[in-house]
């Protein structure tokens, strides 16, 4: 058997990777439009050389995971090329990532697998993983113009200006997901890198709701992203929540795509929130696939440093 290499991904690494991920998609769901265009912009917040594994077979990749720096939570994703599976690369791969991320100061390590992984799945839960949250991705075929948005008394819709709103929409969005399960706070140089440093950022896309001087709420929406139209964030603040405020985003951004001739839309939704899924699911937006976040302790490593890459058959 030809022996497998382990090592970081580089960016030349994006095709082949971007391919491995599609023909995964592909294998379990009948189809997929994810791009390499995708995978440039999930790399955006992602050290390559510390916190990436690919698992080489000669000049081809066979296996790709990623671990992402939360504290003492880290979270990971690993996938193989359904050529692949068997192999015990999948084990490799989740074995890098934790060791790596035990050795960085993680305590806990969340990994997420699409729910038809049958194979994934087995895997985390042989390697002491247990599910602990489900998402979905939603999505829409729009065939006509989306209904117009209605918002309450009091709330305008202003033009996203990055110089006079990056920093209040930054600390209106981080206050409004303060309460979502394990939620992250991010600073706002990594938000503005991730957001507005992104070749996707597209201000006209991006919807800005006020009360008086005051975000009340508002989305970060993409174009071409994961086979078209994608809402990346939709956020309304405590205080205005329960007024119909998050059905007004979801209509308006459904409206920016149609303007620009997206009519595919989707987004990713935590099934544990019932009222964004209900919200979802009265516009007309369906499940396509889904995501579970399986959940292990890790074991306190005894050294610090940086990690190594193995060769084996």
């Amino acid at each position: 058997m030809e022996p497998i290499l382990v090592t970081c991904a580089v960016a030349a690494d994006t095709e082949q990777v971007a391919g491995l991920l599609a023909a995964l998609e592909a294998s379990l769901y009948g189809g997929s439009t994810f791009s390499q265009a995708d995978l440039v912009d999930e790399w955006s917040d992602v050290d390559l050389e510390q916190n990436t594994r690919v698992v080489r077979v000669g000049d081809r990749i066979v296996g790709y995971g990623a671990v992402r720096e939360r504290g003492e939570r880290w979270a990971a994703e690993g996938y193989v090329h359904p050529s692949a599976i068997g192999r015990g690369i999948g084990k490799v791969i989740a074995t890098e990532l934790e060791q790596h991320a035990a050795k960085r100061g993680a305590r806990t390590i969340q990994s997420s697998v699409w729910e038809a992984d049958t194979a994934g799945r087995r895997l985390l839960e042989s390697l002491g993983y247990c599910a602990v949250r489900v998402f979905r991705e939603l999505r829409i075929e729009l065939d006509a113009p989306p209904p117009a948005p209605e918002w309450p008394d009091g709330l305008r819709v202003v033009a996203f200006d990055p110089q006079r709103d990056a920093r209040d929409f930054h600390a209106a969005q981080e206050e409004a997901f303060a309460d979502n399960w394990e939620y992250t706070p991010h600073t706002f140089e990594w938000w503005s890198k991730v957001f507005l440093g992104s070749e996707r950022f597209d201000p006209t896309l991006w919807c800005v709701v006020r009360a008086a001087d005051e975000i009340a709420a508002g989305t970060i929406c993409t174009g071409d992203t994961y086979g078209g139209g994608w809402v990346q964030e939709l956020f309304t603040r405590r205080r205005w929540r329960r007024k119909g405020v998050a059905t007004g985003l979801l209509r308006d951004s459904f409206s920016r795509f149609w303007e620009r001739g997206e009519h595919n839309i989707g987004l990713s939704v935590d099934t544990a929130d019932p009222g964004a899924l209900r919200l979802y699911e009265r516009a007309g937006m369906a499940p396509a696939l889904g995501f579970i976040t399986y959940e292990k302790r890790l074991a306190t490593s005894p050294t610090q440093g940086g990690d190594g890459f193995s060769t084996t058959s």
